[in-house]
């Protein structure tokens, strides 16, 4: 009986901490915890060309669609997820810009309402 008890302590530890660091890996989490803390991320799979991708820059949250012919992607189109907030300079904007473009050299970048 105390093998038992044993045996379901280890299971529910191993079971704990397998969701404590699966947790504390998850991508939407970073990507939640550099938006609070003004961070720059980029949440995205580039492997899969039709899944559009989230950034978040100085507390800003962006979300890009990737239009694709094959398997590379052409163009991106990119805006804000709240379109009131334009607290972003043209530096801002480039820099975004020029991050994206390293990830995707071959694409054509758009921002949608964005204030120039």
């Amino acid at each position: 009986m105390v093998w038992l008890v044993i045996i379901l302590l280890c299971a529910a530890l191993i079971f704990f901490l397998f969701r404590f660091i699966s947790f504390t890996l998850s991508p939407e989490r970073r990507l939640a915890m550099a938006q609070r803390r003004g961070n720059f991320y980029l949440l995205d799979k580039k492997e899969n060309v039709r899944m559009n991708f989230l950034l978040t820059y100085k507390g800003h949250l962006f979300e890009g669609e990737k239009y694709a012919t094959g398997t590379t992607v052409d163009h991106i189109l990119v805006w804000m997820t709240d379109p009131y907030n334009t607290k972003l300079s043209n530096d801002d904007v480039t820099f975004i810009h020029q991050t994206i473009q390293n990830t995707y050299p071959y694409a054509k970048i758009e921002f949608k309402k964005h204030k120039e």
